[in-house]
């Protein structure tokens, strides 16, 4: 009896197991075909939305012709020196930047040797003025020295709301195409500075990933093929549908182009001198306006989307991306290091609007947002707590005591990463980066702010700051109670 009950026992984990092996079968071959049928989709998407080559002529478009034929240039040129002493702390000023031979539009071509490709280098860029001096100051002389015929452009998004460095990119991507047919482009960060000048700036086959190496992470794999620097040609950002537009605020938008670009005809390779892909960051951190993870806005962030639709990308890859951007360009300015691109991302553009308390036919303006100076209102029987008034750039002056003008003085050198400041004691203050206002009377114990009130930044117009009414009497009736106050929002001409 006991061998029959073993027998059986095998003859069911046997059965079970080729039940298993068909299962994956089945499931792997789905997968191939799922796999197969994406690949087919960017191909027709690729010839859906070819590459227009009919550039308008502009005074910085690169030349393939030159007056006497010479040599294809070298892939590794003979002026290439290797490492170089990357300071990521020195910022020159704009007419300390080595510039070399760069002509108007921040452009430059060999003139010993026939470059190999054009190149369109596009940084994606929202106030950082000072990594844009120190990543021009690296870059030119590495880009002439490797005989790298380039533009450089810049990229701004126009408003001074949450950056959208996919809907950027796509913008400036359509923009630069428009000027010529570039035959590679590279999306470049501004806070990146590269440490070789062996780690070359023309494209290959597939997509590169010019990055790979940060200092910041140890100069090891930090989980992404797609940020930082990548090296695609403009036939692969079409045939991805670009990157996505619904990522406002820092974060997230590579992983979602990473499947854009997985999902397509070609796969992100490692460049070609691996071990010379290295990259200093500069330090710096992202003010709350432009960040994604601290503090959400629900109305506005699609990582409050249901997670389901966030995970489908490729329902959303073929329909929203570089074919759906929404964008004017305000202007294309060429200056001598680079070309400016003046990019507006809003759909409707608010100068000034007015919120109004409606009672008995009469009305009462609350918040007018007509453009004024910053000033700072003292509201009493208010706190801002240090973890919810910190996130991570003010971190280095949570236990700095100002008196009021110092702490003015400091918040108005901060601008938008500074929203006021809270009483600690008497007379002295924290600042805040961010606005989260509690009743001094319903804090919770691990406040660590003593006082009873905080001022707040207020800057009529700007849309960084929140918006401060001025008090308001409500009267009492039948027909106007609790919570069903109108109130109305009225666009001004």
């Amino acid at each position: 009896m006991k061998k029959l009950r073993l027998l059986a026992r095998r003859r069911v984990i046997l059965m079970l197991l080729f039940l298993g092996a068909i299962v994956l079968t089945y499931t792997d071959s789905v997968r191939l075909l799922r796999e197969q049928e994406e690949s087919n989709r960017a191909k027709r998407d690729l010839e859906k939305h070819p590459l227009s080559k009919a550039a308008s002529p502009q005074s910085n478009v690169l030349s393939m012709d030159h007056k006497v034929p010479l040599t294809e240039c070298a892939y590794n040129s003979p002026k290439l020196i290797g490492p170089l002493k990357t300071d990521p702390k020195y910022i020159p000023e704009w007419d300390e930047i080595e510039v070399g031979e760069t002509k108007n539009g921040g452009c430059w071509q060999p003139s010993d040797c026939a470059q190999r490709q054009n190149v369109a280098i596009i940084i994606p860029y929202k106030n950082r003025e000072e990594h844009l001096r120190a990543l021009l100051n690296t870059l030119h002389p590495i880009l002439q020295r490797q005989n790298t015929a380039y533009c450089i452009y810049v990229g701004e998004q126009h408003d001074d709301g949450r950056f959208n460095k996919g809907a950027v990119m796509n913008s400036a991507f359509k923009e630069v195409l428009k000027e010529h047919a570039y035959d590679c482009v590279i999306f470049h960060d501004v806070d990146m500075l590269p440490e070789d000048d062996r780690n070359i700036y023309q494209c290959e086959s597939n997509p590169v990933h010019l990055s790979p190496l940060i200092d910041k992470f140890d100069y090891k794999p930090y989980g992404t093929d797609f940020g930082g620097i990548t090296m695609l040609r403009p036939e692969h950002f079409i045939a991805a549908n670009g990157m996505s537009n619904l990522f406002w605020g820092w974060g997230r938008e590579d992983d979602d182009m990473q499947f854009r670009v997985g999902r397509s005809p070609f796969n992100v390779t490692k460049p070609v001198n691996y071990e010379q892909a290295r990259y200093k960051m500069i330090p710096h951190q992202h003010a709350w306006i432009f960040r994604n993870f601290k503090i959400r806005d629900s109305t506005t962030d699609v990582r409050f989307l249901p997670p389901e639709y966030l995970v489908k990308y490729k329902e959303r890859s073929t329909v929203e991306g570089l074919t759906s951007v929404n964008y004017k360009n305000l202007g294309t300015d060429r200056k001598s290091l680079f070309t400016h691109l003046d990019l507006e991302l809003r759909e409707l553009v608010v100068d000034s609007l007015k919120t109004e308390f409606i009672s008995s036919g009469s009305s009462q303006t609350l918040i007018d947002t007509t453009k004024k100076e910053c000033s700072y209102i003292k509201m009493e029987n208010t706190r801002v707590c240090e973890e919810y008034g910190h996130t991570m750039v003010l971190k280095y002056l949570r236990k700095l005591l100002l008196s009021y003008d110092d702490a003015v003085k400091k918040c108005d050198e901060l601008g938008y990463m500074c929203t006021g400041f809270a009483e600690d004691s008497l007379g002295k203050y924290r600042l805040r980066e961010v606005t989260q206002l509690l009743s001094s009377d319903n804090t919770p114990q691990d406040c660590n702010t003593k006082g009873k009130h905080i001022f707040h930044k207020s800057c009529p117009g700007d849309q960084s700051f929140i918006q401060v009414s001025q008090d308001l009497t409500i009267p009492i009736s039948d027909q106007l109670t609790p919570p069903n106050y109108a109130f109305t929002h009225r666009l001004q001409e």
